[in-house]
């Protein structure tokens, strides 16, 4: 493989008197900065029976202190067009955010204030605990799996603190109280536990100068921080576990096994591993496990690598049908043969290719470069950042051979076979009814300081030009990035899938990349993942793509294998059939989560059999009636350069991008007839529809609302936009405010808008406990009502504009952002100008123009609602709340009848 070199990062490095370290790396050529702390605090430093604490504590951060209101966090990211977050491993917590470069100042006061100053009070604890609560019912009981990851988690640690799992359980959450809370703020939070990285748009004098001030006054403690040492023993015999869950459609397996930290000389050579034996369909695993045995509907491992001590994994999931015994069976001999034999050097080369490209990609964006910078001081040392490519590259077959031989031994194995049964006892304790609690305390009298003069954003202009066989070319220039974006558009979608069989666009755009006339299947995902890359290919209503992103140094190569996929795609018997049998099961795994279930319900309900009212990516029964020649009359039909567009944007020239164009895509013959029609979307009555999906064995239930929204087409898109940014957009929105952060009833509740040259939903989503259905269903309608009677502040409604076009104009930062924003207004048919139109019209909304366009065209007289959990646990409710209810029980339900029966 080509060797691959990026310039070192040339990050400089201060520690204050109180501890704190400080990493920073200025990037004039962004309009945004980076800022994260990193607290070296996480899960394994749980007080003993309080498992989850550290989660529970990352959320109280963004709550009160003495001088920020609940969520102002919010007011000074999402409301300026920026962005926050947090996460908890293992062993850290961190928060992050990325705003607008003349707001950093303000964000470093924040973050200054919230690591001395926090308060958190009965209210806020209260609200918040019960929104975690919310996470672990729908990561842990409601995802088909998540018991699964539980027992692993669980069963893997003999005695370190790794064995609780970072989001715990809900007993133990219950328990925790106020007194836990203050005592680990007290603890772990402090300038000598913390680093602040910095990495984007600023001037390094100016950054000095306000870290001296917001954080060089706060103390620090005269107690050591408190530091786990317990060490895991070494495993000396095979573990084998069963667990349960009643919502499993699929059988699984899934093992650990113990490796050293990531700090450890082996620990490249696993990551490598990992690469060989499931990075891409051409890796190992998959190759024999889903592709030729057709054992499994999907395999993974992954080398969890942390400070103290690491697991391998490797999971399997059954394919439909087959054995769960066949399948452990087949796994462990995999792993038996990489301990046999080193990989070959081309096995070897791709899995490296693999690992760079992500790197590369990494580091677009400040927030990337700021995460590796972290990551490389928690493995003990910030200057790994530079030495990671040499690291890897210089990874031997011998070295993954012994690594594989030295860990991947049976009795260093946890073994869990995961099938259909009962949940474990207490899985789904309900704990207290959330409450709406008063504040009790008003933040003091210091404020953030003023932002700075803003930098000005430069949209990125696209050139078009079209080949003689009528492929549209457009290319966006982003120099530097060292990276290029190809999309391959085919206009034509979901929309003209053939009756009764939903799923031919989706389908035909999968076995594009199992195999040409030139290749085999095989041999394209090894030419492909060779380069460090996939082909990702996918349909939606009325468009299909297949896109790469890949090193510039690979253009050439790159552009031959996506022409050869598009225009010479073999479609085999034994192809169409394995892959269609791999969509089932993919459908199957899918509408176990009530999230989906919802969402298809309710379009079907409110759409009927049009293509909004259809499953894009097919439903188990329209998948079973697909055969080949459908299959081959689609892409005859709707694969030509005059139905399509090629977009390529990075760091290539507009002659560069030209002449790969007209080499690799001008064999690609226009066909004689005309292009296909545009599909119609017809829309029927709007009617209110009441529905429920009965379904006992789910772990949490899903509500959702929809009603007919507006085409992509509508001059007044971006003002529906920015009415959805103030409804369900965001963190901040109207939705999310009354469901998380008020009433602590789900994890998140958001909407939003689809559409093309047909009018398309509004979809407003969540997930919440059963027992709470009803209310959040209520809120639905009601905020959706408030948008139509009431004209919002212009100070809210500025908010939501900047949460609304700062992802946006962020978005156009990497190549696959810009590759994306292009090619959803060519599927429609807009000009490209629309790209900086949509900002501006978005910026001259007002709030008259908001409430109007609610009261024409998104009123909650017509919106439906679809719930999907166990109705007996909130089916009173909801008919008190909403009247007329229509229930379905699972077993009866039927997707592709205009009744759901």
């Amino acid at each position: 493989m080509q060797a691959l070199s990026l310039p070192p990062l040339t990050f400089q490095t201060q520690t204050l008197e109180n501890g704190l370290t400080v990493l920073s790396l200025p990037s004039p050529s962004s309009a945004s900065v980076a800022i994260q702390v990193w607290y070296r605090v996480g899960s394994k430093d749980d007080p003993k029976g309080r498992s989850g604490f550290a989660h529970l504590f990352e959320h109280l951060m963004f709550k009160r202190t003495r001088n920020m209101r609940d969520e102002q966090l919010d007011r000074l990211t999402e409301d300026v067009g920026g962005e926050n977050n947090a996460f908890t491993s293992s062993d850290v917590t961190v928060y992050h955010e990325v705003v607008p470069a003349n707001h950093l100042e303000r964000l470093l006061w924040a973050e200054a204030e919230r690591m001395v100053n926090l308060q958190v009070d009965e209210s806020n604890f209260a609200s918040e605990r019960d929104v975690v609560k919310e996470e672990y019912r729908q990561g842990v009981l409601a995802d088909p799996y998540g018991l699964l990851e539980d027992a692993l988690e669980r069963n893997s640690w003999r005695v370190h603190p790794y064995q609780r799992p970072t989001i715990g359980n809900l007993s133990e959450l219950n328990a925790a109280t106020l007194e836990d809370v203050r005592a680990f703020y007290k603890t772990f939070y402090r300038p000598d536990n913390a680093v602040l990285i910095v990495v984007g748009a600023f001037d390094p004098d100016e950054l000095s100068s306000w870290v001296e001030k917001y954080f060089a006054p706060i103390p620090r403690p005269a107690a050591e921080v408190p530091r786990v040492t317990v060490a895991e023993p070494a495993r000396t015999a095979e573990r084998r576990l069963r667990a349960t869950a009643p919502n499993v459609p699929l059988p699984a397996v899934a093992m650990t096994f113990l490796t050293p930290p990531s700090s450890h000389k082996d620990a490249d050579a696993l990551k490598v591993l990992d690469a060989v034996l499931s990075g891409g369909e051409s890796a190992r695993l998959h190759q024999s496990l889903v592709y030729s045995q057709q054992l499994a509907s999907e395999v993974s491992t992954s080398a969890d690598l942390r400070p103290d001590a690491g697991l391998f994994l490797v999971r399997a999931v059954t394919a439909g049908g087959k054995s769960l015994d066949a399948l452990e069976k087949a796994t462990l001999s995999e792993l038996s043969k990489v301990q046999s034999a080193p990989p070959s050097a081309s096995e070897l080369s791709r899995a490296k290719a693999r690992l760079l490209t992500a790197l590369l990609k990494s580091r677009e964006a400040p927030a990337g470069i700021g995460f590796a910078l972290g990551e490389a001081l928690i493995e003990g040392d910030p200057s790994r950042v530079n030495t990671a490519i040499a690291r890897l590259l210089a990874v031997t077959p011998d070295d993954v051979q012994r690594v594989a031989r030295k860990y991947l031994v049976a009795e260093n194995r946890v073994l869990v076979r995961y099938e259909a049964g009962p949940a474990p006892a207490g899985a789904g304790v309900v704990g207290a009814k959330p409450k709406v609690l008063p504040t009790k305390a008003e933040p003091g009298g210091a404020r953030p300081p003023a932002p700075t003069a803003p930098r000005p954003v430069a949209l990125p202009t696209p050139v078009e030009k079209t080949l003689r066989n009528g492929l549209r070319v457009i290319h966006v220039a982003r120099p530097g990035s060292g990276l290029l974006t190809a999309k391959v558009l085919v206009l034509s979608g979901s929309a003209s899938d053939p009756a009764r069989k939903d799923g031919v666009a989706s389908l035909t755009a999968s076995l594009l990349t199992r195999g040409t006339r030139t290749r085999s299947a095989t041999q394209l995902a090894q030419e492909i993942e060779a380069l460090g890359t996939q082909i990702d290919t996918g349909a939606v209503r009325e468009s299909t793509s297949a896109s790469l992103t890949v090193a510039t140094t690979h253009a050439g190569e790159a552009l031959e294998l996506l022409g050869d996929v598009i225009i010479r795609p073999q479609f085999s018997s034994s192809e169409v059939l394995r892959r269609r049998a791999e969509a089932i099961d993919e459908q199957i795994l899918s509408l176990e989560g009530p999230r989906t279930l919802a969402r298809l319900a309710i379009q079907r309900q409110v759409f009927g059999d049009s293509p909004y009212g259809r499953s894009a990516d097919g439903l188990p029964a329209t998948l079973k009636r697909i055969r080949r020649d459908d299959i081959l009359r689609f892409h005859q039909s709707h694969y030509r350069p005059d139905n399509a567009a090629l977009i390529l944007c990075g760091d290539l020239s507009l002659e560069d991008a030209l002449a790969l164009a007209e080499k690799h895509f001008t064999r690609w013959s226009r066909m004689p007839a005309k292009a296909p029609k545009r599909p119609k979307f017809p829309l029927g009555p709007i009617q209110r529809h009441v529905l429920v999906i009965d379904d006992p064995k789910m772990g949490q239930s899903a509500v959702a609302l929809c009603r007919p929204g507006l085409a992509r087409t509508d001059p007044l898109w971006a003002a529906a936009e920015v009415a959805n940014s103030l409804y369900g957009g965001g963190y901040s929105s109207r939705l999310n405010v009354e469901v998380r952060i008020k009433r602590g009833l789900s994890y998140g509740a958001g909407s939003g808008l689809s559409g093309g040259q047909g009018v398309g939903p509004l979809i407003a989503l969540c997930q919440t406990k059963h027992e709470s259905a009803g209310e959040v269903a209520q809120l639905f309608l009601d905020e959706l009502a408030r948008l139509a009677t009431e004209k919002p502040e212009e100070i809210e409604l500025s908010a939501r504009k900047s949460a609304l076009i700062g992802p946006y104009l962020r978005n156009l930062e990497t190549t696959s952002g810009l590759a994306d924003t292009f090619g959803e207004l060519i599927a429609p048919g807009l000009p490209l100008s629309e790209a900086g139109n949509f900002v501006q019209r978005a910026r001259n909304t007002g709030p008259p123009d908001v409430q109007r366009l609610a009261q024409q065209k998104l009123g909650a007289p017509y919106a439906s609602i679809v719930v999907v959990g166990d109705a007996k646990k909130f089916l009173p409710d909801l008919k008190k709340r909403l009247g007329r209810v229509e229930v379905i029980p699972r077993a009866k339900l039927n997707l592709e009848s205009q009744s759901l029966k």
